[in-house]
């Protein structure tokens, strides 16, 4: 039997005092009027009367006085809690880690209560079950941890911290809570050299670490517990339904002017089947749906293609009834995955430097209308290497992208480059003699390849190229790497192994490939604006998770830019060196809007986008370092009987009423 006190020293020094003003109501004297008797029946009972409230008279046995007292001394016991302890805890300390994650929000639990509500009733079920030597913290984590509440004996610090406590969209990492579990139970020693010098810090303190989740979080490795003992109380259901969109992107067409296509990824993480309608909004307004129906554990891709969407856009996809309305969301157990965003950024010109001789193909490659919409060409002969405005133009990188067509600069610039016919540097080196080439491999996965057919190329003299380590072949010739990709502190060299346009013996310009007539050389010109220049940043909108520190560039000349979820309030953000945005009030998911001067100036969008977390069907057991946690199989528990001593209070009151009434004394 354990003893839980509910109230304070002084509130029980005024809890002390009521029985005994009961006991001294019974020795007030009466106020009573003398009234004439006809008769002496009654006078034994009126001396009698006159004894009982007599001040100094010993109070005579009386019922009413005992049951009143006993109800008193019951209430006293039930604010004493007094109770029974279940399976006890093996350490004097206790360790609470409470997910807080996205996939906490689901609701399967008993009366659809969602789980981080169920681990929050489990954890203050144990703050019950408590006693004065115990103590106990609680931590929170999800992509981060926070410590709420650091030891105590106090129920009610942890009470309140735990109250505190509060769910979040973002995903899962529980290493942060353990290290600050592990940092007090297992100290290190003052250094690791072992001299005399190195000193234990801190006794160890061994404590039970019960982590409240749904397992949601990847395997610990390398994680020595040393003195914790971590217990796993698994929050969820094995019937868990949950449709999720784990994907969703949208871009704009290079081959077609004004058109657009958005991607996106169902998966069904539920244990049964599910159909559902995918609906997709552009800039609020219902586009295109299409109805989808998966088995547990399948996914399906769909494509929505934009026509006429040249202008900025937001992006919606939801997954919506296929049995009630055309716009009643689909309900599972997990919401926040049913709806995703993407967007399509303002459309904005890059800078491309252009060094040749003179390159017909090249210059009409750059100016036509759909190059024209996102590139700003400036074409140079090869001396203007060699002037001081190009020297500061390359150390300072003002231009997105320099093509060298057949030329090389002393030294490399500060940013991105392609070079026709030429290597930029010693680090290059040429693999093969000139002569006739042909492409057998092309590498479709890389940006700059897509939407490109190159089989069908006429290539003179052309020669294979080997760049530094880490170079990537693009295109594969019978000789070796024709078009080759190499990072280079920070930026990328673009190489290719044959020239366009050869001069002749009498000077003339001459063509070395039929490819400036073929329909993939404009396609080919703007993946290169795209990718290498950087256009495509400013195509599609990139994607963040919850919590993430979103971090943007836009003209250095605005002193701020005014943020905001939708249509919601905008949060003015000061803008840094060189027109830097750092932005961090990200939890919510939507489409964010960053607008200066009255004017869209660029879109990001927040979306939670985790397999992990989407995947809400709990685990029995996780991987903790060099042991495995399994779920527990029993919660501890205290039995408690307050409640049934504050009925035997009320009996005893009702019954001492009943007495009182039928004048028994």
């Amino acid at each position: 039997m354990s003893w839980i006190s509910t109230l304070d020293r002084w509130q029980w020094a005024l809890f002390a005092a009521v029985p005994i003003g009961i006991i001294l109501l019974y020795f007030l004297k009466l106020r009573r009027e003398p009234v004439e008797i006809p008769s002496t029946y009654l006078w034994s009972r009126t001396v009698e009367d006159l004894h009982v409230n007599s001040l100094f008279q010993r109070i005579r046995r009386n019922l009413l006085l005992f049951l009143q007292l006993l109800a008193v001394a019951l209430a006293a016991f039930a604010l004493l809690r007094p109770g029974i302890r279940g399976q006890t805890s093996a350490q004097p300390r206790s360790i609470f880690l409470l997910d807080a994650s996205a996939s906490m929000m689901a609701r399967d639990t008993e009366g659809r209560q969602n789980r981080f509500e169920t681990a929050r009733k489990m954890i203050r079920d144990r703050i019950d079950a408590m006693d004065d030597r115990e103590t106990a913290m609680l931590i929170t984590f999800s992509d981060r941890a926070e410590v709420l509440q650091s030891f105590t004996s106090d129920r009610n610090r942890l009470r309140a911290a735990l109250d505190q406590a509060q769910v979040t969209n973002r995903p899962t990492d529980i290493i942060g809570a353990l290290e600050a579990a592990d940092g007090l139970a297992n100290p290190r020693r003052s250094s690791t050299t072992g001299d005399e010098n190195d000193v234990q810090v801190a006794d160890p303190q061994p404590a039970d670490l019960l982590v409240y989740s749904d397992g949601g979080f990847r395997d610990v490795e390398g994680f020595d517990v040393g003195n914790l003992k971590p217990v796993y109380r698994k929050i969820g259901s094995d019937q868990a339904r949950n449709l999720a969109i784990t994907a969703f992107n949208a871009d704009r067409n290079v081959e077609q002017a004004g058109a657009a296509k958005a991607f996106g990824t169902i998966n069904n993480f539920g244990a049964s089947e599910e159909t559902c309608n995918v609906s997709l909004y552009v800039n609020g307004q219902w586009r295109d749906s299409a109805s989808v129906t998966l088995g547990s554990g399948e996914e399906t891709g769909l494509s929505f293609s934009l026509a006429d969407q040249e202008d900025a856009a937001t992006l919606e996809v939801r997954l919506e009834s296929s049995t009630g309305g055309s716009d009643q969301p689909f309900e599972d157990d997990l919401l926040i995955d049913n709806y995703a965003y993407a967007g399509l950024r303002p459309l904005r010109t890059v800078s491309v430097l252009v060094i040749t001789t003179g390159n017909k193909p090249l210059r009409l490659g750059l100016s036509t209308d759909n190059a024209a919409k996102i590139c700003v060409p400036t074409f140079k002969s090869p001396d203007y290497l060699q002037t001081p405005e190009y020297a500061g133009r390359a150390e300072a990188g003002l231009d997105d992208l320099i093509i060298y067509d057949r030329c090389r600069p002393e030294a490399l610039p500060n940013t991105n480059t392609f070079f026709i016919g030429a290597l930029p540097s010693d680090q290059w080196s040429w693999a093969s003699e000139p002569g006739q080439t042909i492409l057998v491999d092309v590498d479709r996965t890389h940006p700059m390849m897509q939407y490109l057919e190159l089989f069908s190329l006429l290539i003179f003299q052309g020669r294979a190229v080997e760049g530094p380590p880490g170079t990537r072949e693009l295109v594969g010739g019978d000789a070796g790497t024709v078009l080759a990709l190499a990072p280079r502190d920070g930026y990328q060299d673009l190489v290719l192994g044959f020239e366009l346009i050869t001069t002749g013996e009498d000077g003339s310009p001459q063509t070395n490939t039929n490819w400036y007539a073929e329909r993939s050389w404009p396609v080919f010109l703007l993946n290169v604006l795209r990718y290498l220049a950087g256009a495509a940043d400013a195509t599609s909108a990139p994607s963040f998770l919850p919590g993430d520190t979103i971090r943007l560039r836009v003209e250095s000349q605005l002193e701020s830019v005014d943020i905001a979820r939708g249509n919601g309030t905008p949060e003015t953000v000061p803008t840094g060196a060189s027109g830097s945005v750092e932005y961090v009030d990200s939890d919510v998911p939507g489409a964010y809007k960053v607008i200066a001067n009255g004017k869209l100036v660029d879109l990001f969008c927040i979306n939670l986008f985790g397999g992990r977390e989407s995947d809400i069907l709990p685990r029995e057991s996780f991987d903790l370092g060099y042991e495995t946690v399994e779920t527990a199989g029993t919660v501890e528990t205290r039995k408690e009987y307050w409640r049934w001593l504050l009925l035997g209070m009320l009996a005893l009151i009702a019954v001492e009423w009943w007495l009182y009434n039928r004048r028994i004394a």
